[in-house]
């Protein structure tokens, strides 16, 4: 990512505002039938946004950045597949590497992503569980996480993390969810705000990005 763009500042606790209170980070965890999803809804992200959006999608190594590199040209803002260091900028979409462990840390200079190895234990990578759970760390109540299609039960320890944060959470509907395993699991934790079919989230994304 270009050093050019400004960095997101520190985030600070806020107080809970309502619903229609933007977010600044939207985090999405997918698996099985993902990437169809996500080029449906992620070029329906505004140009005009300081939010930035991570995506935590299963999918070997080397996989994920043609992906980004597909989505780049489909979406309004800058796609990239962030390497260890590099800033977590606003105004971008990232999509965490396949086949390996993305988090996001604070430093002095501003957020940063960390990508390691994926270890042998690590069942899901990159791990939606591990991304969410780093960025409600971060940015707590101004944090969106949307859980989408996908099989297994990789993103629930993410969404109670945000939730915990005061974070706000979506998962997809059954109706269009191609795999309803992912989303189902954390609707039975009762970890889900709101439950929509994957035309609404693409809406509601929208209407939460900051201008």
């Amino acid at each position: 990512m270009s050093a050019a763009r400004a960095s997101h500042e520190d985030p600070a606790p806020r107080p809970r505002g309502g619903e229609g209170r933007p977010a600044d980070l939207i985090i999405i965890g997918c698996s099985a039938g993902g990437p169809p999803a996500l080029l449906e809804i992620l070029p329906r992200v505004p140009r005009r946004t300081t939010t930035t959006v991570v995506v935590a999608q299963h999918m070997p190594k080397r996989f994920t950045s043609l992906f980004a590199e597909r989505l780049a040209r489909l979406c309004a803002l800058p796609v990239s597949e962030p390497k260890d260091g590099d800033h977590l900028l606003p105004g971008t979409i990232c999509i965490a590497a396949g086949g390996q462990q993305t988090t996001v840390e604070r430093l002095p200079a501003g957020i940063v992503f960390r990508v390691r190895p994926r270890a042998p234990s690590e069942r899901y990578a990159p791990s939606a569980d591990l991304l969410m759970t780093s960025v409600a760390e971060l940015f707590g109540p101004r944090t969106l996480g949307i859980l989408m299609t996908g099989m297994g039960v990789d993103g629930v320890l993410g969404l109670r993390a945000i939730k915990e944060r005061r974070g706000r959470t979506i998962a997809e509907s059954e109706e269009t969810a191609a795999v309803f395993g992912m989303p189902r699991e954390a609707i039975r934790a009762g970890l889900v705000d709101l439950v929509l079919a994957r035309p609404e989230i693409a809406l509601e994304m929208a209407r939460l990005c900051r201008r």
